[in-house]
């Protein structure tokens, strides 16, 4: 498929549809195509305003909102973008979502960006050292939990027959080392860090931490080195740079911002 699609996600009222917009205005040169996701059956509705005006009338060659639950989310995306690519062959999609861990397994994005409100607290980010351990013991004993921990596919038991667990034997104190050693179980110890919200971190391209949207408090300076730590190891362990931009685009342009839309350009390009 000739398209380029961007998913851009992060927790509800992080200002993802002010990040979008700012897109719009400042770097796409030819207008994308819009698609909002949204679970069935939610509180999240289109505004009102934005239904009365045409897709032109604010920059986009489309817009559409989409309705998913977890059975249908794979080919309702799918179907989206075929329609949308009958349309447009090489053109761009912006897909918003709010920070659901199946909409970030639901399709291989060509890009991803996070967007977070400015963090005030540090178990606003990260899980108490008490809850991480015991999600950890959770997630080795059952299948179903590494599953929907690790990947967000399965809250259910989807995969595991009526939602029953899959027990596994305690790990002894040296398997516990020798697992914790290997990357895969970096991987798992930097997800379990992040509250379930956030994991969308550990797989984006980019991390926009919206200084617009948020208070900061004395804790949000030792939370942002935590969580620049974590990226870090993100980082090597996927041997791919992630990166992270603490502004406002719609504040007085800075060396933050004049970064991050070097870097969101490439991005805001058409498919081929």
């Amino acid at each position: 498929m000739g398209l380029r699609v961007m998913l851009v996600s992060g927790p509800r009222k992080s200002g993802k549809g002010s990040v979008i917009r700012a897109m719009i205005d400042l770097l796409w040169q030819h207008k994308p195509h819009y698609v909002r996701l949204a679970r069935c059956n939610g509180d999240k509705k289109p505004p009102a305003e934005k239904c009365s005006q045409s897709p032109e009338e604010h920059g986009l060659a489309s817009a559409r909102w989409v309705y998913y639950d977890d059975d249908r989310i794979f080919p309702l995306i799918q179907t989206t973008l075929e329609t949308i690519h009958k349309q447009d062959r090489y053109g761009s999609v912006v897909i918003e979502a709010d920070a659901d861990p199946i909409v970030r397994c639901a399709y291989q994005y060509d890009d991803r960006v996070f967007v977070m409100p400015l963090p005030s607290d540090v178990f606003q980010l990260f899980r108490p050292a008490k809850d991480a351990a015991s999600a950890m013991q959770a997630v080795l004993k059952d299948t179903t939990a590494f599953a929907s921990e690790v990947f967000g596919l399965i809250d259910r038991g989807m995969f595991a027959g009526d939602g029953e667990c899959v027990e596994r034997e305690e790990f002894t104190p040296s398997q516990w080392r020798n697992f914790l050693y290997t990357p895969l179980g970096e991987e798992i110890i930097t997800r379990i860090l992040l509250q379930p919200p956030f994991h969308g971190l550990a797989e984006s391209d980019v991390i926009i931490i919206n200084t617009g949207v948020g208070k900061e408090t004395s804790a949000t300076g030792l939370c942002l080195k935590k969580l620049d730590c974590l990226l870090d190891r993100v980082s090597r362990l996927t041997e791919r740079h992630v990166r992270r931009f603490a502004c406002d685009l719609y504040s007085p342009p800075d060396d933050a911002t004049r970064q991050l839309l070097e870097v969101l350009a490439p991005m805001c390009r058409g498919g081929r």
